[in-house]
C-alpha cells in the first residue's frame, strides 16, 4: 500500500532514495518533485525500471517548481 496516501498500491520504489519506500505513481511523482534524476522502478510481477515522466512527472523550471502562473 502507498506510504503517502494509504489508498493505492505501493508499486513504485526509488533506488536513489535512502530507506525503503513504496508509493503509488502519483505519490512517487509528488515525492520526487525536486528530485527529477532519481531512478525509480515499478512492480509488474517484478521490478522494472521506469521513468518519473512515465508516471506523470512534469518538471517546471522556474516559479519555485510550480507551473507558470501566467499560463
Amino acid at each position: 500500500i502507498c506510504e503517502q496516501c494509504s489508498e493505492a498500491e505501493g508499486s513504485v520504489w526509488c533506488m536513489s532514495c535512502a530507506g525503503v519506500h513504496a508509493w503509488c505513481g502519483p505519490c512517487a511523482v509528488k515525492a520526487h518533485r525536486n528530485l527529477p534524476f532519481h531512478k525509480v522502478q515499478r512492480w509488474n510481477g517484478h521490478y522494472q525500471p521506469t521513468a518519473l515522466m512515465e508516471l506523470g512527472f512534469l518538471w517546471h523550471i522556474g516559479h519555485g517548481g510550480d507551473p507558470c502562473p501566467h499560463n
